[in-house]
């Protein structure tokens, strides 16, 4: 009894001297440039003295009061996100208090419900400094949280206790996984680091959860997992240290990544540029390499520049080599190891953006250098054989995943990749969602084989329709007989213009696929879904025009609601919501 008045006496004092801040660190999604969320850490002052967290977490702890401080500590991060802040809020959770709170008390959920904030706002981040006791109970309360609406991150995976072991137990639990600090930074510098964020990046996709590249300070390490590792969730004080509430409200991430080239992009690495003289000893160009961690270095002298390859210079140059050239000229030693320092100009050129992939295939089969320059407007990068051969594999992987097998032209996926990469770099563009109407009823009357053949026609002539506009114009079938066009550059009025012509030309080619009598009567007979015989229109196709907007559902519901309209009316038609105007298509 005297303990436990000495602990809450204690505790109170401790209180009473404590003040508490809640900090948050922006968590940004790349593919959007937009902030995801934060990361709500806690800042403290004890009697007017600034304090580290992990002492004053260690004090609480030994006073007996970590969950309390714990408790109030997540308290004031709800708080002060519910009056200010959107997105996701990722709230520090020991896994015993969460196992505590899963067996009767309830705290999280309590502030929720007092500050009207959903559940499916907050990601519960398990902390890694204390070892789990229990897994089965621990993983009864994530499936108890999860059920609620929360979602689930586990912190630091690799560090503390949060181990692969952790990943195997939690598996199919799981929302996001944050990629720790030390693996992160420096990761376009260490083969180690970059490999171990690659087996994780990996798992992370096999379980389903999203990672979270946490610690990013330097440009090289985002470029590495933005373009590697396919990034999409980042933290770090590249973009932001933890700030206060209102700063947060305020905080708009700059992220300046080359998103238009859709996923495709190449990603060379950049080349450590020297500049000498030619009558520099070879020595100090010795010295000025020696403890780079880059394998390339691009070396200027006079007004030529040569690739040098590192690795290949101390391999090739043996002790006797080295002395021999020890004190002569650069340029002379230049002359000398042409196979060594290649001049730029000789080597394989790329653009970044290039996204031809069978080009791409035969400049690599085709050419002996082991190594190609990829050029981004001024600057020069290199990428290796090994690279692009790999990019080629992943890239035929995707195509060949994301296709239409009927039409070949691009799914679902890649559709919505689109809208949601054109709503984060356009400020307008245009979609046209399309059907055939009365298909089915086609499909009863001429059977299977004539209704893949018009499905096969209507792929072929909007990918002809595509490649006369290539750069303003993306085709993609969604399934069955629906299909969708992008357009883009182009104002509300040509797009209308382009789009009529296309469904005047479907319409006089689909004809072919009628009898003499069907095309001379102007419909067919067959049975409806009552399974009544009933006349159905030939030819006829329904398409809505829609303003675009960064949510695929949003315009996926949109256009459902206007193709209703559309197929009020008999024969073809347009619908332009924008302009809430009905345009008819007659032959």
């Amino acid at each position: 009894m005297l303990q436990t008045e000495l602990k809450s006496s204690l505790g109170k004092e401790f209180f009473s001297k404590l003040k508490i801040e809640p900090y948050y660190q922006p968590i940004v999604d790349l593919t959007g440039s937009a902030v995801f969320g934060y990361e709500a850490l806690s800042r403290f002052l004890l009697d007017g003295v600034p304090m580290k967290p992990i002492r004053v977490f260690k004090m609480a702890e030994g006073l007996g009061i970590l969950p309390e401080l714990d408790l109030m500590c997540r308290k004031l991060a709800i708080e002060g996100f519910s009056e200010s802040l959107k997105g996701q809020l990722f709230v520090n959770i020991f896994p015993a208090y969460l196992v505590s709170e899963y067996v009767g008390k309830g705290h999280t959920l309590a502030f929720l419900q007092q500050m009207k904030l959903s559940p499916s706002s907050v990601v519960l981040e398990l902390n890694e400094a204390v070892k789990v006791q229990d897994m089965s109970l621990l993983q009864k309360a994530i499936k108890y949280y999860r059920d609620l609406g929360f979602g689930i991150a586990i912190d630091d995976i690799g560090t503390g206790f949060n181990s692969i072991h952790s990943l195997l137990e939690l598996e199919g639990l799981l929302d996001y996984v944050k990629i720790p600090r030390e693996l992160v930074d420096g990761v376009s510098k260490s083969k180690i680091k970059y490999n171990l964020i690659k087996v994780l990046s990996d798992v992370c996709a096999s379980i389903g959860a999203k990672a979270i590249y946490e610690g990013l300070e330097k440009e090289e390490d985002l470029m590495t997992i933005y373009y590697d590792f396919n990034a999409q969730l980042v933290q770090g004080f590249y973009f932001s240290e933890p700030i206060p509430v209102q700063r947060a409200k305020e905080y708009s991430p700059s992220v300046n990544l080359p998103k238009e080239c859709d996923g495709n992009c190449l990603h060379g690495r950049r080349l450590q540029e020297l500049k000498l003289s030619p009558s520099e000893r070879f020595y100090h160009f010795l010295e000025c390499v020696e403890g780079l961690m880059e394998r390339y270095v691009l070396l200027e002298v006079e007004d030529k520049r040569y690739f040098v390859d590192l690795w290949k210079l101390k391999s090739q140059l043996d002790s006797r080599r080295k002395n021999l050239y020890y004190y002569k000229e650069l340029k002379e030693v230049i002359n000398k190891e042409r196979d060594i320092f290649l001049e730029l100009h000789n080597l394989p050129r790329i653009r970044s953006d290039a996204t031809d992939i069978r080009n791409l295939f035969d400049l690599v089969t085709n050419s002996k250098k082991d190594v190609f320059l990829l050029m981004e407007g001024d600057r020069v990068k290199v990428i290796e054989r090994y690279t692009l051969l790999d990019h080629f594999s992943k890239r035929l992987a995707k195509e060949l995943a994301n296709v239409n097998p009927l039409t070949h032209l691009p799914g679902n996926r890649v559709i919505e990749e689109k809208i949601k990469r054109f709503s984060s770099t356009m400020d307008e563009f245009w979609v046209c969602y399309m059907d055939l109407d009365n298909f089915k009823a086609f499909n009863d009357a001429y059977g299977f084989y004539a209704g893949d053949q018009m499905i096969k026609k209507v792929g072929f002539l909007l990918e002809s329709f595509r490649k006369e506009n290539p750069d303003r114009v993306f085709v993609g079938h969604v399934g069955g007989d629906d299909f969708v066009v992008l357009l883009w550059n182009m104002s509300l009025g040509e797009a209308k213009e382009k789009l009529l012509k296309l469904l005047k030309n479907l319409q006089e080619k689909l004809l072919e696929f009628y009898s003499p009598e069907d095309r001379k009567r102007g419909y067919f007979v067959a049975r409806d879904r009552e399974d009544e015989l009933r006349e159905f229109p030939i030819a006829s196709i329904s398409a809505v025009l829609l303003r675009g907007s960064p949510d695929p559902l949003d315009i996926s519901k949109r256009s459902a609601q206007l193709k209703k309209k559309a197929k009020s009316y008999r024969g073809s038609v347009l619908f332009v919501e924008h302009l809430n105007e009905i345009l008819t298509i007659n032959l």
